[in-house]
């Protein structure tokens, strides 16, 4: 799980406003298996390439078994090397686009950890489980189900 996220192919395949960078990739799923062909549209952040700032995926989700409930937790082995070395703490919100099945359709830093690794490997990793959060939780925007969560990057989980 540990290198889940670290192959990533991006292409660049556009510009839709000023500095905003948009690729198409393919990623693997929360449990490790190669989600067959699914495809992402990356937005960067302008002052900083580097800022994922959301991803969305295009086409049907190819994630299998059951959402995740109560709360979305990263594991603690895809806490990039670097950051934990660089000692790099921090919450990020991130506002996701549900469908109807529970996959994640789109995910969007609301507030980062203002690390951008920390925040590319929380985008990713929204991207490839199912979530079904409290009925509560859930706001319509734009008639989409969307759901805010709060997830930590702390020195306890770079413990390897």
């Amino acid at each position: 799980m540990k290198r889940l996220l670290s192959n990533l192919a991006f292409i660049v395949v556009g510009n839709l406003s000023a500095g905003d960078q948009f690729g198409i990739t393919v990623i693997g799923t929360a449990s490790g298996a190669p989600a067959a062909e699914t495809k992402y549209l990356f937005a960067h952040q302008e002052a900083d390439p580097r800022f994922l700032t959301s991803i969305e995926r295009i086409g049907p989700c190819k994630v299998s078994g059951p959402p995740v409930t109560g709360g979305i937790k990263i594991p603690w082995q895809l806490y990039p090397e670097v950051s934990v070395a660089n000692h790099e703490e921090g919450s990020v919100v991130i506002e996701l686009v549900l469908d109807p099945d529970w996959c994640v359709r789109k995910a969007t830093i609301a507030q980062s950890t203002q690390y951008w690794r920390l925040d590319k490997v929380s985008l990713e990793f929204v991207m490839t489980v199912k979530y079904k959060p409290d009925p509560k939780l859930i706001k319509l925007k734009d008639g989409e189900s969307t759901v805010v969560v709060k997830m930590a990057w702390g020195a306890s989980q770079g413990k390897r």
